[in-house]
Formats: structure tokens, sequence, C-alpha cells
């Protein structure tokens, strides 16, 4: 008799050319993907991917969508269009996983790929601050994959 398959949890991957975003003020968005492997271990009803970069000097706040100085796209597949992410915060303090809502539903064996773009407006700040991506289960109130951190510089 064949064993069952070993117990396998959410792997994730953050892929951008090149491995990291470099920016120019006011200059083209950059492109990248998040994709979620699920694992044969569990289902998820409301699995979030969300983002933070901690705020570069002269940067005054953040606000849904991306900071002063910065815009965070989803591509949504049903309208063809890019839509602000709601997700996006720039922030020098650590928002808690209870603190957080939505996300979609990812089933066992399944794989999600969300597109994602990134802009520094023409007044934004130059630096550098990596942007980091984590993968909440809202109904759980907590992370169910290690976060990412995608290298990130403003010029």
């Amino acid at each position: 008799m064949t064993p069952p398959p070993a117990p396998t949890r959410l792997t994730v991957a953050v892929d951008t050319r090149g491995g990291r975003l470099a920016l120019v003020r006011g200059g083209a968005p950059q492109e990248f993907t998040v994709t979620l492997w699920n694992g044969n271990s569990a289902a998820y009803r409301h699995v979030l991917v969300a983002f933070q970069m901690e705020m570069l000097v002269g940067e005054p706040g953040a606000g849904a969508g991306g900071g002063s100085g910065f815009l965070l796209e989803r591509f949504d597949p049903a309208s063809g269009s890019w839509r602000p992410a709601a997700d996006f915060r720039v922030a020098n303090d650590v928002k808690p996983p209870s603190q957080f809502s939505g996300g979609g539903p990812l089933a066992r064996e399944a794989v999600r790929t969300e597109r994602y773009r990134l802009r520094a407006t023409a007044g934004g700040p130059t630096g550098s601050s990596p942007l980091v991506v984590s993968f909440i289960d809202t109904d759980a109130d907590g992370e169910v994959a290690a976060h990412v951190v995608l290298g990130h510089s403003t010029r």
C-alpha cells in the first residue's frame, strides 16, 4: 500500500526582474508577481497579501494604495485594469496580523499568482528601503508563511 503524501504547507515567492525594484521618481512602474502554492494540509478562506515599506527620509506619511511618494497597484484580471492595492503601508512600525481583514480563498493544492506594480511619484523621496510582503490568514489572525523581503531603491 502506498503511504499518504507527507503534509506540505503554504509556499510563497515574490518575483521581479533582477530580484529587486529600482525605481526612478516620476518614472515607469516596475512589475512583480506574488505566487502562493498551497500544500495538502489546509484550505484557507481568507489569505491576504499585505505590503509594508519603511518611510524614507523626507516622507510625510502613508495612505491606502501607497504612501506619499509611492503607489502600489494590483492587476485586476476581471476588469483587465490596475487598481490601488489597499493593503500597502508605509510606516516605521509593524501592523499586527489581527488588524488585517479580507483576502481571498486558497484551496488545498491550489496555486494563486497576483500581479503588482510599484511606482515612485515625481515628488517622492529617494533612497533605499525594503518592501516587506506578508501572507496573513485573516480568519486566524496570523501569518501563514514567512514574509518575503524585496529589495527596493528609488533615485
